[in-house]
C-alpha cells in the first residue's frame, strides 16, 4: 500500500496565463500539504490543471488516488474548493449545503426536506456558524456565502480536498472557526492540498509546504522545519521583506546562557522569581532584537496566569494576549509565530498597540507547561534557525531557574511557616480576646455557641495551613478558590441548605490567605446562623470573581433578609467587627450589606493593586 492517498505526476501545461513544467507532488493520509504560490495567474493555472486531470481532459500528466490511476468513480472522492464560492443564489442555505446530493427535478417531490433542514442546522451548529439554514443565499454577506460554500464541500465528506485561498475575505473570528474545521477534517482522516499566497496560513495549518514559482516547485520542506527556520522559507518567496536581526552572533549564545545561570545563582538569596524573570526578559529582548518581552507563569493545575513579568524597549507598544490565546499557545508545546498578516492576529489580543509580530515559546518543567515567553515587535520580523535554537535553549534554562527557585522556596517556606504559625496563633489569641470582651457586654450567646464560633474561626485558619502543606511546588501563592472550597467543606453540615459556588481561579500571596479564610468563615457563618431561622432549608450563593481592578466576593442567601432598621454601624456583633476590620485594614476594601427581593447579600470589593500577583 502506498504512503500517499493522492499523487500528481508530470503535470505540464502551457497557456496564455502561464506554464507548468513537469510538476510532481504527493499528499499523505491525514495530511495538509500547502502550496505557496505568490502569482495569481500561476495559482489559477495550477488549480485548473488539477481539475482537468480529475476530469480526464488534460493530456499531460496523471493523478493517482490510493496508488491507482484516477477514474470517474474515484474522482468523486476528490473535491475542489474554489476561490470564488460556487452557490445558487435563489436556493436556501440548506439546499446549497446538500446540492450535490439532491436528485434530478423529476424526483424533487420525494426529497425529505425535513431531514435536509435538520442536518443543515446540525452542521452549522457543529461549526459554530451563526447562519440560518432557511435563508436564501442571495441575502447573505460575501463572508457568509464563503462559509456556506466551505461547509458544503466538507459535508460531501471527500477523501481529498484541493483548496484555493479558502480564507480570503474572512474576519478573524470566522477564520478561526474554519481553521478548526479544517483541523477536524484532517483528524477525521481527510487530506488537503492547500493553495495560497499567505505563508502565514501555510505555517499555521500545513504538515508540509511546497513553493511553486515560475512554473516549477522550487522547494519543499516539512512544516516543522519551516517553523524552526522561517527565514529559509521566506527567502524562497518573492517580494517579501522582513526585519533582520543584525545583533545575533555565536558569541551571544554563550553570553546569554551565562546570564541565565547567573540569574539562577542570583536567586540563592531571593525567594521571589520576579527579579530573575525580569533579568531574562531584558536579555532575550536584547538578543532577539525585540521591542518587548513578557514572561507569564501559568498554574499547572488550573491553567490560570499567576504572574506576568514584562520588559519593554519601546514604551509605546502593548501586546496583551487573551487568556484563551495564552493557553492555546502554551498547550502547543512549540514555538508559536504570528504577525499582522495572519487572519487571527487581532483576535489574539485583549489590547494591541503598535505590534505587528509576536513570537512565543512555552516553558516546560517535567513536560508540564509552567509558563510562556512572549516577544513583541513593532515591525514584521521573522526569526532564523539559530534564533529558534536560542529560544528553545532559553526556555529550558528558564525552566531550570524556575525549578531551582521552587526548591529554594520549599526551604524558605519552612522558615516562613514558623513565622506564619506565630502570626496566626497571635490572631487566634486576638479573636479569643475579642470574644471575651463581647461576652462581657452581651449575655445573649450561650457558652456552646461561643465555643462553636471560636472553633469555626480556628478551623478556617487551619484549612489554610492544610492547603499550604500540600503545595508541592514551593510557590509563595495560594488559590482563593481552594480556600473557599476547603472552608465550605468544613462548615456545610446541613444537607437541607444548598451552597452554589461561582469561583474564579485567583492567586494571592500566602500572607493574605488567613485573612481571606476568616472573611469567608464570617460570611457563611452569618448565613447559617441568621438567614434560615424561619425555615429548615435554603440556598447560599457564593461568588468570587476577578473584575477589571478589584476582586468581588459576594455571599447571597434566600432567607429572611435583614430587618428594615438594620444599620451595620449600630450592630454589636463580633463577626461583623472581624469582617469590617479585615476588609478595611488588610485589604483596603469596601463592604456593602443589603436586603434583596429574596434574602440578604454581603458584597466585598478588594482592590487588586498591591495584593495580587497577576493584575
Amino acid at each position: 500500500m502506498s504512503n500517499f492517498i493522492f499523487e500528481c505526476r508530470n503535470l505540464t501545461n502551457n497557456s496564455p496565463d502561464g506554464f507548468l513544467k513537469n510538476i510532481n507532488f504527493n499528499l499523505g493520509y491525514s495530511e495538509i500539504h500547502a502550496f505557496i504560490i505568490k502569482n495569481s495567474s500561476e495559482q489559477k493555472i495550477f488549480i485548473e490543471s488539477i481539475m482537468n486531470l480529475l476530469n480526464n481532459s488534460h493530456p499531460k500528466g496523471e493523478i493517482l488516488l490510493k496508488n491507482q490511476v484516477l477514474n470517474e468513480n474515484k474522482a468523486r472522492k476528490v473535491a475542489i474548493l474554489h476561490q470564488k464560492p460556487l452557490l445558487i443564489d435563489h436556493f436556501t442555505v440548506a439546499e446549497n449545503l446538500h446540492l450535490s446530493n439532491l436528485p434530478k427535478r423529476d424526483f424533487i417531490p420525494f426529497i425529505n426536506w425535513g431531514k435536509i433542514k435538520g442536518s443543515s442546522k446540525k452542521i452549522l451548529d457543529d461549526l459554530n456558524l451563526d447562519i440560518d439554514s432557511r435563508s436564501k443565499v442571495c441575502n447573505l454577506s460575501d463572508e457568509d456565502k464563503r462559509l456556506v460554500y466551505i461547509t458544503s464541500v466538507l459535508l460531501q465528506n471527500p477523501e481529498v480536498i484541493v483548496m484555493h485561498e479558502p480564507m480570503e475575505g474572512l474576519s478573524p473570528a470566522k477564520a478561526s472557526k474554519i481553521y478548526r474545521a479544517f483541523k477536524q477534517y484532517k483528524e477525521d482522516n481527510g487530506s488537503i492540498v492547500y493553495i495560497t499566497k499567505q505563508w502565514e496560513d501555510a505555517l499555521k495549518l500545513a504538515d508540509r509546504i511546497s513553493i511553486l514559482s515560475n512554473g516549477m516547485i522550487i522547494d519543499e520542506m516539512p512544516a516543522e522545519e519551516a517553523k524552526s527556520d522561517p527565514q529559509r522559507l521566506l527567502m524562497k518567496i518573492e517580494d517579501y521583506n522582513f526585519k533582520d536581526n543584525g545583533r545575533y552572533t555565536d558569541h551571544d549564545q554563550k553570553s546569554i546562557l551565562d546570564t541565565v545561570f547567573k540569574a539562577a545563582e542570583f536567586l540563592t538569596s531571593e525567594y521571589e522569581l520576579k527579579d530573575v524573570l525580569l533579568l531574562l526578559a531584558k536579555e532575550v529582548t536584547r538578543i532577539m532584537n525585540a521591542d518587548g518581552c513578557s514572561i507569564k507563569l501559568i498554574d499547572e493545575f488550573t491553567w490560570s496566569i499567576i504572574d506576568d513579568i514584562e520588559f519593554k524597549n519601546n514604551k509605546e507598544i502593548h501586546a496583551q494576549l487573551t487568556k484563551e490565546a495564552i493557553l492555546k499557545i502554551a498547550k502547543e508545546n512549540d514555538i508559536y509565530y504570528t504577525n499582522e498578516k495572519d487572519k487571527e492576529f487581532k483576535s489574539l489580543f485583549e489590547k494591541s498597540v503598535n505590534v505587528k509580530t509576536v513570537i512565543c515559546i512555552p516553558v516546560l518543567i517535567r513536560s508540564q507547561v509552567t509558563g510562556i515567553i512572549q516577544l513583541s515587535y513593532e515591525t514584521l520580523y521573522v526569526y532564523s534557525k539559530e534564533e529558534s535554537k536560542y529560544l528553545s535553549a532559553l526556555a529550558r534554562h528558564a525552566a531550570i531557574a524556575i525549578e531551582d527557585t521552587r526548591l529554594l522556596g520549599r526551604s524558605a517556606l519552612l522558615q516562613e511557616s514558623h513565622h506564619r504559625i506565630k502570626n496566626n496563633l497571635q490572631s487566634i489569641v486576638g479573636i479569643l480576646s475579642l470574644q471575651k470582651e463581647f461576652k462581657k457586654n452581651s449575655s445573649d450567646q450561650s457558652i456552646d455557641e461561643l465555643l462553636d464560633s471560636v472553633i469555626n474561626r480556628i478551623k478556617s485558619i487551619a484549612s489554610v495551613h492544610n492547603l499550604l502543606s500540600k503545595d508541592k511546588l514551593g510557590r509563595s501563592i495560594i488559590n482563593v478558590k481552594q480556600i473557599i472550597e476547603s472552608i465550605i467543606q468544613i462548615m456545610n453540615d446541613n444537607p437541607k441548605i444548598g451552597i452554589n459556588l461561582d469561583l474564579d481561579d485567583i492567586f494571592i500571596p500566602y500572607s493574605k490567605a488567613t485573612s481571606i479564610a476568616l472573611i469567608i468563615n464570617e460570611l457563611v457563618t452569618n448565613c447559617f446562623k441568621h438567614a434560615f431561622t424561619d425555615t429548615d432549608s435554603g440556598i447560599i450563593n457564593i461568588q468570587c470573581k476577578r473584575m477589571a481592578d478589584y476582586i468581588l466576593l459576594s455571599v447571597r442567601d434566600n432567607g429572611k433578609g435583614f430587618r428594615k432598621d438594620f444599620d451595620i454601624n449600630k450592630i454589636d456583633s463580633l463577626g461583623l467587627t472581624i469582617l469590617k476590620g479585615l476588609t478595611s485594614s488588610d485589604f483596603q476594601g469596601e463592604m456593602d450589606i443589603h436586603t434583596e427581593k429574596e434574602g440578604s447579600a454581603i458584597e466585598i470589593k478588594i482592590p487588586t493593586e498591591g495584593i495580587f500577583l497577576h493584575r
